[in-house]
């Protein structure tokens, strides 16, 4: 019996939320709220994409600079996505909340880190957290 009442109540509760999920969609288009904007980069097909400050909360984003050891660059691990090609790719921090696709060559990943052949300059800020949320953003996914 009690498995019944169980399921009962999940299903209840399941049926009132569908009306406040409805609701905070529209709330939210009607308010206009964007979380991001995108900005045509000339002479590239990536574009810029520029949170606002809710939104890289909300994600926790995080960056950090490139740096070096030995002839090569290194950034985290959690900074390279690569393409459905093969393409590795960072995301750089050109200016506060504006976020840029770099390709990247990575030569091997070790403890946590990305040792790089080529990519951004020693000191580029990429971003380690919110990678996945950035390439939605830009590709509409």
């Amino acid at each position: 019996m009690s498995r019944r009442r169980w399921a009962a109540g999940l299903a209840l509760v399941a049926v009132l939320a569908l009306p406040a999920c409805k609701a905070s969609e529209e709330s939210s288009a009607s308010s206009g709220y964007e979380p991001f904007e995108l900005e045509e980069i000339e002479g590239s097909d990536a574009l810029k994409v520029i949170l606002n400050e809710l939104a890289a909360q909300r994600i926790q984003l995080a960056t950090e600079p490139v740096a070096t050891s030995g002839d090569r660059l290194v950034v985290p691990e959690s900074a390279i996505w690569i393409d459905v090609e093969g393409q590795e790719w960072v995301y750089t921090n050109p200016e506060p909340l504006a976020f840029v696709r770099a390709a990247v060559e990575v030569d091997r990943y070790e403890d946590g880190r990305a040792f790089l052949t080529d990519g951004p300059p020693t000191g580029t800020e990429v971003v380690s957290v919110g990678v996945a949320e950035l390439i939605g953003s830009e590709f509409g996914i």
